[in-house]
């Protein structure tokens, strides 16, 4: 049996509520930064080679442990999924494993992934910053260094200092597989946040259908002043999480009072589409072909949000 190595940081299962029911098996794909419209099936998109691949520690490329994780959890999500669609009550049983999944289409995409590997690379940069910005300790931990491993720097104390203290210079690169290890436990905090809140479930219209993306999960405060200097958290009293099920369902979670299952109208369809055309990373996609939302598409060209991780 082959090897997975060709693996979706969005499912497949997931996908197909998107596809283009007159066009089967396509989803029409939108990228940001290239006005060309193209069709694709559910295989080829949200995939990249060795996405949850790791070396373990014999030296091996392990390709499976993680993706065969995440399908499991598939598995049972697709279940509660239908539920929804069928327009069923949930169990607690149900919103626990729907908010895991939540957690995880937030945690396991690009566009997080990057965030945190980002923020560590410049945590541990501005700690190489901040320590050889002290002579006297710089040099003993030099000194200690050389002690303890044998090993020359290769430069002098004050040219090593300077070197780092012209941050231009340098940056720091963190292995992808960090961000893949903290997958799990950031799931396991962010989870029970989304359990605790107020669930709905949008319908869409027949005129308007909702999009997905490489990035499908959106949250912010629409009270949140833009030029505060504290960001927006899924603690926040205001805040609205949108996650679209499927072409004709989205979900809204909030700490306000929650409507059940509610028909839209085209504007809040629209506005909710905006929302998803602002997350996604690179790719949006639809199950309908639109000039006009190719338009909108390319001007939220760099529109990503950006996480910041503790």
């Amino acid at each position: 049996m082959p090897k997975k190595e060709r693996h979706h940081f969005v499912p497949r299962f997931y996908l197909k509520g998107f596809i283009d029911p007159h066009n089967e098996p396509y989803i029409w794909v939108y990228e940001k930064g290239n006005p060309k419209i193209i069709k694709a099936t559910i295989e080829n998109i949200a995939v990249h080679k060795h996405y949850y691949s790791f070396i373990t520690s014999s030296g091996n490329k392990d390709s499976e442990t993680f993706e065969n994780a995440f399908e499991k959890i598939e598995d049972k999500a697709a279940l509660i999924f239908q539920k929804i669609k069928n327009h069923e009550n949930l169990n607690n049983q149900d919103r626990s494993l729907f908010a895991t999944f939540l957690a995880l289409a937030l945690t396991r995409v690009p566009n997080y992934r990057k965030d945190i590997e980002r923020s560590t690379g410049e945590s541990i940069k501005k700690i190489h910053m901040i320590m050889a910005s002290h002579s006297t300790g710089f040099k003993s931990m030099i000194d200690e260094y050389e002690k303890d491993t044998g090993r020359k720097i290769g430069v002098s104390v004050e040219e090593l200092q300077k070197f780092i203290l012209d941050g231009n210079k340098w940056g720091v690169k963190v292995n992808p597989q960090f961000s893949l290890s903290m997958i799990g436990s950031l799931v396991k905090n962010i989870a029970p946040l989304f359990y605790k809140m107020n669930w709905s479930f949008l319908e869409a219209t027949n005129d308007f259908k909702f999009l997905t993306s490489d990035n499908p999960l959106f949250y912010f405060d629409p009270t949140h002043d833009p030029r505060s200097f504290y960001g927006v958290g899924l603690a926040n009293k205001n805040i609205e999480v949108t996650f679209p099920i499927s072409k004709d369902l989205t979900f809204l979670g909030k700490w306000k009072q929650s409507d059940g299952y509610k028909k839209l109208n085209n504007n809040l369809v629209k506005k909710i589409n905006r929302r998803t055309i602002i997350s996604a990373s690179r790719f949006v996609f639809a199950s309908q072909y639109s000039h006009g939302l190719n338009r909108l598409v390319q001007k939220y060209k760099d529109s990503a949000p950006r996480t910041i991780v503790d």
